[in-house]
């Protein structure tokens, strides 16, 4: 079998200049940085409906993880909108009483609505990322906010899901209660703490591949998603760390004033690299489908 030649290192330097020397043309063609602004926006009049379905969600979850999981939860919940928003706001309020009641007829009743409301940044998303890959027709108004509605849906779900595996461990129990029910040692709980952040992880390179897969107006393999998923993925850990580490460093000395408008103000900051990790990842998975000869737009659209 005949062995690939090894690139020199000139040669790789050489490629990694021409590579970010496309991405930034990309860039500024496709001004990430306005978009990723339009995105913020949009997702922060979206994110109190969105956190009511998702706390409506939690707030049902007793039935699977059982009460006291549930209940771990709803604080990890609450402690996140404290520090956010601080302690003298609206929403504490809103997220507890959904908490207190029975949600189901709100899951069934209301979600669509809701829903709806909060899918207007996946809206901007969806056409977003048809001009990032610089496609020439791009979807109509119908096709861009039914594509916006389903992956909100879908962004609830995955998140209440990775939610309940980051604060409770698994759907089914924590890892000594899996252990207990299947017989399994000691090794289990083990195994279960160390690999339980990669399993995160990997469900959100997937969801990222699925924005990218599905959210486009032209598709491409699979394969050439996943390049601009991990890359945004190791994004928002960065971005999600730092906005913990500033929250952790402001929360001491904040009133009630700067509280909540301070705390306004740094979520839109934060959703703002986010979406931008997002197109970033759209525009690495963009300029390798140049090279490797699988965009399907002309040039002019280019």
């Amino acid at each position: 079998m005949a062995r690939l030649p090894l690139l020199s290192p000139r040669t790789l330097w050489r490629e990694a200049l021409s590579f970010v020397a496309d991405l930034r043309r990309e860039w500024s063609r496709a001004r990430v940085g306005g978009l990723s602004a339009e995105i913020a926006f949009f997702g922060l009049l979206g994110l109190f409906p969105a956190v009511i379905v998702f706390a409506a969600a939690l707030g049902s979850l007793d039935v699977v993880i059982g009460a006291g999981a549930a209940a771990d939860t709803e604080q990890w919940l609450l402690d996140r909108v404290v520090e956010t928003f601080g302690s003298d706001n609206t929403l504490r309020a809103t997220v507890e009483e959904l908490f207190d009641r029975s949600n189901a007829g709100l899951i069934t009743a209301g979600v669509v609505l809701t829903v709806y409301a909060s899918s207007r940044g996946f809206t901007a998303v969806v056409g977003a990322l048809d001009v990032t890959y610089g496609h020439e027709y791009r979807r109509n108004w119908l096709s861009t906010r039914v594509m916006g509605f389903v992956l909100t849906l879908f962004t609830v779900l995955v998140s209440a899901l990775v939610a309940a595996m980051v604060v409770v461990g698994p759907l089914l129990g924590g890892g000594e209660e899996l252990a207990d029910r299947f017989g399994a040692g000691s090794a289990f709980t083990t195994a279960w703490d160390w690999f339980r952040w990669p399993v995160v992880c990997v469900v959100v390179v997937c969801w990222a591949a699925s924005i990218y897969h599905f959210a486009p107006r032209r598709r491409t393999p699979w394969r050439s998603d996943l390049p601009g998923a991990v890359v945004g993925t190791v994004w928002w850990l960065a971005v999600s760390l730092g906005f913990r580490v500033y929250l952790d460093a402001a929360a001491s000395g904040m009133n009630a004033v700067f509280g909540l408008l301070g705390g306004a103000l740094i979520l839109l900051v934060w959703l703002y690299l986010l979406a931008m990790g997002l197109l970033v990842g759209a525009e690495i998975n963009g300029v390798l489908n140049d090279r490797r000869g699988l965009s399907t737009e002309t040039e002019s659209a280019r």
